[in-house]
Formats: C-alpha cells, structure tokens, sequence
C-alpha cells in the first residue's frame, strides 16, 4: 500500500507517495511528542529572530507566537491527534499552526532544517533533565547524610567477599554511599555544561542563507555558547550520551545500595527494616514482606546500561552531518530520564525509612571474628612482633575458637595462650578484640575512626552548602 499527504516537510521534489512502512519507519512522534514544550520554546525564538532580522512583521510574529500557545495549551491537554504521517513534533506543530493562523505559520520554517529543530530540542531537554536530576540526587546525598549522622555510633560488619571483615561505624558505609552520588551530581552537572551549546540557526548542516541572529538565539534560550561548526551542531549526539552515561553510572550506584538494602533485610542478615511503604507482599506466603522497590532498582540499572550502549553502537561510523540513523537518540535519551526519575523517587523512600536492627550486627560481628585485624596489630604495635608471625598466630586462635565454637571474645586465656603466649594477657588481649572500640582504631584519613567519620560529615556539609 501507499501513502499520499501534502503535509510532509520533507516532500519537495517528491510526490509524497510512500509505502506504508516508509511511514511507520520513519516516524518519531511517539516518543517526541514528549519534547513538544522544547520544540515550542525553539520555534518562539526563532519566530523572535525572524521578525528581527525583518522576514516576520510584527503582526506576523504576534500570530505566530499566539498560535503556538494554543498548540502547546492542545498537546498538554492531550487534544492534538498523532498522526504518523506527520512524522514528528515539529512537523506536528507547524501542521495545527498553518490549521490556526494560516500563512504566516509557513513562514516559520525559515531559515530552519528539522536537523537543527531536533537538536536544539535534545539539548533544551538534556540541561533541564540534568539539572532536575542532579537537584534529586543532592536530596537523596542529604538524605543519606542525616542517616549517617544519626547510626554514628552504630557498629556493622564490613565486608570483603560478602565475608566479615571488620567492625565499621554505619556511617561509614553510608558516607560511602553518599560520596558515590555525589559524583553522580558531579556528572550531570557535566552533562549540562556540555549541553550548553545552542545548535540551532545552523541550518540542515552547512548554515543558512540568510544573515541570522544567533546570538539572539543564544539569549533567547539562554545557552552558554554557540557550536563553532554548524556540521558538527547537527551531527553530534554529545550531549545526549553525556546524560546517558551520568545516568548510567548513577543507576549503577543505586543498584549497589539497592542490593545491600536487599541483603540486609533478609532473614540471614537481619540488620534493616523497612517501612511497609516501600516493601510489598507474596501472593501465596502471607510471612513474606519483600523489597521490591530495591529489586527493581537493581534490574533498572541493565536498562540504563543498554541505552547508553544502544545510542552509543548507533553513532559509531556515521559520517557527517546528519543522517536518520539519529534518529535512534530520543528512545534511550526519554527513557534513562524517565527511569532515573523513578529510581531516586524508590530509593529516597527506602532511605528515608530505614530503621537498623544493632544487636543483629553486634552478632555477626562476633560470628566472623571481626576484630581478628585488630589482635594481630596489637602483637605487631604492643608486643613488637613481625607482622607475619602475628597474623598466623591469629589465625591460628580463629581455629581453635571456630573448633570450641566461640567468638573471640569468649575464648578462654589457656586456649588463647596454645596459640601465642602474649594472648594469656587478658588486659591486652580483651582491649585488642572488642568490637566496639576496634573502629576508632582506624585513624588514618577517610577511616572509620569516629574523629574521621565527622571531618567527612562536615565536608559532605560544605560540599552540598557549595552545590546549591
């Protein structure tokens, strides 16, 4: 079958007969639809320059930019009929606007190609996306502050192989956390700062044929610079992979905290809690309360991957300017939006509810001999012995108390002594394992120490006064 319209910007020397799957292939108002307030914001500058630079008249301008309200009050009232013979929001637009003021609307198109149409739109978008996320992420970056500020002198288990490790004060993996997603503020300020650039006025790639005011523009939409080539405006999709990484990481990062929310509250660990708000029931085992917001989280973070690859594999070898292949840019650019937004709605939620269950982490910490690190110092600084004498010593006694079936704390001074004699020294060896002191014994800088953990606190203070 085929296709026949007189609305298709594109039509010039073409008939405008096209094959049904010409159409639906080339369509993109299904996704763009969703940039209508950027294309609408675009064509009003543009409108504005025209009439500077004296193709619009007053009256002409005034039309147009009356016109394109009533368009854009329609599409956000969802009164606007897609149609995917129109292809794409700005071919949507200038159709209802020739409907509604007839002959100055085909003026607008002046001095314009959809290639730079489309990527002032995306840049528009990244820098408002950008910077609504990085504002979301310095909420959630508090939100992980207050609770590190109140479980200072709470004492976990750290890990390395999901093993116990050492005693750590829960602010220290929560100041962990924070300090991950800060960068990711750092990063999509980033992304806004290179998505700064105003690329329209460049025309379908090489310019136009009329004396524009880009610098008006620039003004108008109030954009940092100008892109120096007007090939390299149409062509790049910086911008777009900029946000798409920053967001990538990001929902790495929460698939991190999401997984350890995940452990946490199973039944094994038992260290969390959280509100009935944010978990969910099973449908057969009526014990159940699971974690779904951080299991979809964890999943989210493949997707955001796969966009970025996706618009990454799409760009690869395309030679200049623009070709349709880009096209493929709005599906992973909405998309990681719309999913980063979900993620740190679920996660400040989860964060904000969390409730620790300590005489549970007290337990585990006995259980994987947390403090073992500590004895084997305490022979090397106190008893002046090697290092490596010192740690088989230790293991040694992890042996025999995993034999006796008792933590460290419990053993007996005869049995200590079978593995070294400095342990019958029950003042130095009780001081060297508890666990609750063994955490301040990390002094050096960004350590767990209760004096370092503050110096972050204070930093993480300045750091966010500083971010705004």
């Amino acid at each position: 079958m085929k296709h026949s319209s007189n609305d298709k910007l594109w039509q010039g020397r073409s008939s405008g007969d096209v094959a049904d799957i010409t159409v639906e292939i080339g369509q993109s108002i299904d996704l763009d639809i969703k940039l209508y307030r950027e294309d609408i914001q675009g064509s009003r500058a543009h409108a504005r320059m025209l009439q500077k630079i004296g193709v619009l008249d007053q009256a002409e301008l005034d039309q147009i930019l009356e016109g394109l309200s009533t368009v854009e009050g329609e599409i956000a009232a969802r009164q606007m009929p897609l149609r995917w013979d129109l292809e794409d929001i700005h071919t949507h637009v200038e159709n209802r606007l020739i409907e509604l003021i007839g002959e100055p609307a085909r003026k607008l198109h002046t001095a314009r190609s959809r290639n730079d149409q489309i990527a002032v739109d995306t840049h528009l978008y990244v820098k408002k996306k950008s910077q609504e996320l990085r504002f979301g992420i310095l909420d959630l970056c508090r939100d992980l502050l207050a609770q590190a500020e109140k479980n200072i002198d709470v004492t976990i288990p750290a890990y390395t192989h999901l093993q116990v490790a050492q005693p750590a004060r829960l602010a220290h993996p929560l100041m962990a956390h924070f300090w991950s997603f800060f960068r990711d503020a750092e990063r999509l300020a980033f992304a806004l700062d290179q998505a700064d650039r105003l690329p329209l006025g460049s025309g379908a790639c090489l310019g136009v044929n009329y004396d524009t005011d880009r610098e008006f523009l620039r003004q108008e939409l109030k954009f940092g610079s100008i892109y120096e080539n007007s090939m390299d405006a149409v062509a790049s999709r910086d911008h777009i992979l900029n946000f798409l990484y920053a967001t990538s990481v990001f929902a790495v990062h929460a698939s991190r905290i999401a997984e350890e929310i995940i452990l946490w509250c199973s039944v094994e660990f038992s260290f969390l809690k959280l509100p009935d708000s944010v978990t969910t029931g099973s449908s057969i085992m009526p014990q159940k309360k699971n974690p779904d917001l951080a299991e979809l989280i964890r999943g989210k973070a493949g997707r955001l991957n796969g966009n970025l690859i996706s618009l990454m594999t799409s760009v690869k070898g395309l030679p200049l300017a623009y070709n349709r292949d880009l096209q493929e840019d709005r599906q992973p650019l909405l998309d990681s939006a719309y999913q980063a937004e979900l993620i740190l709605k679920a996660l400040r939620a989860m964060v904000q509810g969390m409730e620790f269950q300590d005489q549970n982490m007290k337990s585990s910490l006995e259980k994987g001999y947390a403090t073992a690190t500590d004895l084997a110092d305490a022979l090397v600084w106190q008893k002046k012995i090697p290092f490596r004498e010192a740690h088989h010593a230790v293991g040694k006694l992890v042996a025999l108390c995993e034999e006796d079936g008792v933590p460290l704390t419990r053993v007996s001074a005869d049995r200590r002594s079978q593995a070294h004699p400095a342990f019958a020294d029950d003042d130095f060896y009780t001081n060297a394992v508890d666990p609750t002191t063994s955490a301040d014994r990390k002094v050096s800088q960004g350590g767990t120490a209760r004096f370092r953990i503050e110096e972050q606190m204070q930093e993480a203070h300045r750091k966010l006064e500083e971010a705004g």
